[in-house]
């Protein structure tokens, strides 16, 4: 029996392969809502019942609670990463583009994302190749790489870059400047985008 090409595909399995992704949608959008909401108490149950779904489908597409919060952090990194693709800037412009397109993301989905932020360190995360680090890289070289010409310092300097951008624009620091201190967008990329150009320099010189 041959292999059926995508002619061969039966309507009803087109329309349950729509019908999983919309499912699976409700449910990062739901995620929004319950895990702002509630945090500390958000269950499968409560997400499903969100996007008025049954708990029997949502366990189908997600197995826990931190596997859909893994999955929405993949989303949202996947989005900054169509943002930086889509810009023609270059250099620091582009970095501060993806810094506050960054900061406005954290404005939205910061509580959910931190809510499973990973206890280990950014370069053991890096080493250890793991997936939403990767992914993140795919959102921000291009833009450190910009960054280290506009300073004069040398590419070998980009894991040193990864690694101060990670501590710098952390989603939970990003969220105190915002909603703690009260400072504009605007103003949180503008300091942090200074501090972060600076470490790179004395980094650098030493």
């Amino acid at each position: 029996m041959g292999v059926r090409g995508w002619e061969d595909v039966l309507p009803e399995e087109t329309s349950s392969r729509s019908d999983a992704r919309r499912n699976r949608k409700r449910l990062l959008d739901a995620a929004t809502h319950v895990l702002r909401a509630e945090p500390a108490t958000a269950t499968m149950q409560s997400i499903a019942r969100k996007a008025a779904l049954s708990q029997a489908t949502a366990y189908r597409h997600f197995p826990s609670v931190e596997a859909l919060v893994t999955a929405y952090h993949e989303d949202v990194i996947a989005s900054l990463v169509e943002h930086g693709e889509r810009s023609r800037k270059g250099g620091k412009e582009l970095f501060e583009h993806q810094a506050l397109r960054w900061v406005k993301l954290q404005n939205v989905h910061g509580p959910v994302i931190v809510r499973f932020w990973s206890q280990r360190g950014f370069l053991e995360r890096l080493q250890a190749a793991d997936p939403m680090t990767a992914l993140s890289c795919d959102a921000w070289d291009r833009a450190l790489i910009g960054v280290l010409t506009d300073l004069a310092l040398p590419d070998t300097l980009l894991n040193v870059a990864r690694f101060l951008h990670s501590s710098l624009f952390d989603p939970r620091e990003i969220m105190d400047l915002t909603k703690t201190a009260g400072l504009p967008d605007e103003q949180v990329v503008r300091r942090l985008s200074d501090a972060f150009y600076g470490a790179l320099a004395g980094w650098a010189a030493h």
